[in-house]
């Protein structure tokens, strides 16, 4: 067999070329496929998260709405309701601002990890002392000494 021969001979080019642009192509596709799908779930999960601060805190306000129904200026002790919030929303804890205004009541829940909240504001009659609380079991309470209704660790 002649040098001449051996390099113009291409028979077998033609399938090397067809695998090797298959493979290329097959990883571009997975490749945008793994991407796509990592955004999809990192912006699932920050909806998840605020959805669920959004819960805490209309729980926390539907707490204090409740009490503040009660004829408060007749009790001469604690009434108090106890609810149990998850310690952890996506894998990060809570906290939970109570704090009066002049025309409504913020309930402000913050997941400080993930820069992410959720503000609840309402109208209500009964004085709200400001509070702080961090994740977990809660307890809306009205506290005869103070007059007001608070929100404390359960």
């Amino acid at each position: 067999m002649s040098l001449d021969r051996l390099l113009s001979d291409n028979r077998a080019v033609s399938p090397a070329v067809t695998q090797a642009l298959t493979i290329g192509i097959t990883s571009l596709l997975v490749t945008g496929l793994l991407i796509g799908g990592s955004q999809m779930v990192d912006s699932q999960r920050e909806r998840v998260t605020e959805e669920a601060l959004e819960n805490v805190g209309d729980g926390i306000a539907r707490d204090l709405i409740r009490l503040d129904a009660f004829d408060t200026e007749t009790l001469n002790s604690t009434v108090s309701f106890r609810a149990t919030y998850p310690e952890r929303i996506a894998d990060q804890s809570y906290n939970v601002e109570v704090s009066p205004d002049m025309s409504r009541t913020r309930v402000y829940v913050n997941a400080t990890g993930l820069n992410r909240y959720a503000v609840v504001r309402f109208a209500n009659e009964t004085n709200v002392c400001p509070s702080v609380v961090s994740s977990g079991p809660l307890a809306v309470s009205y506290n005869a000494s103070a007059d007001c209704m608070e929100v404390t660790r359960g």
